[in-house]
């Protein structure tokens, strides 16, 4: 990990807790995640994710925004904006749970500020921490379901008009 000021520490802190990552966790597994957090920033339109790429790190948003896209073949390659990320928000979990290609690319909105998560070092520590890797990887869980139930009513509605 880079170091990082006592400030954006709890700004990684604060984000974590509000995209419900850590729920069930104590302190010090907390800081365990947190040691092992990067911090990146990036400029407007500066890709993030992109889409069919086989990396599989963890992303939250600290400070900004960040559009997720996706590839739509029609006649040319177009990108269709299908989400807009905001603070304390995940993305990239789809792939670091099952290790597919990104289903989307993400790209910085304005300025972000993204707490990073390795794959392969976030792996390391889940294994020698299980009991960190089933909380969060629950509580990944529960992102997941929310955001399916979600579509499914963005869905419903849309049949319903």
């Amino acid at each position: 990990m880079a170091d990082i000021n006592s400030d954006t520490t709890v700004l990684i802190r604060d984000a974590l807790a509000k995209a419900g990552l850590i729920k069930g966790m104590d302190e010090a597994e907390v800081d365990d995640l947190i040691e092992i957090a990067e911090e990146r920033e990036f400029s407007n339109g500066i890709s993030i994710i992109r889409e069919d790429s086989k990396t599989r790190d963890l992303y939250i948003v600290l400070k900004g925004r960040a559009t997720v896209t996706l590839s739509i073949p029609s006649g040319e390659l177009k990108e269709e904006i299908v989400y807009t990320m905001h603070d304390g928000q995940i993305f990239g979990e789809l792939s670091l749970v099952d290790g597919s290609p990104r289903s989307a690319s993400v790209k910085a909105q304005n300025k972000v500020r993204t707490c990073r998560f390795d794959f392969d070092i976030l792996n390391e520590l889940l294994e020698k921490k299980p009991r960190i890797g089933y909380l969060l990887m629950k509580n990944i869980a529960v992102i997941i379901s929310a955001r399916i139930r979600n579509t499914n009513m963005l869905w419903r509605n849309s049949l319903i008009w």
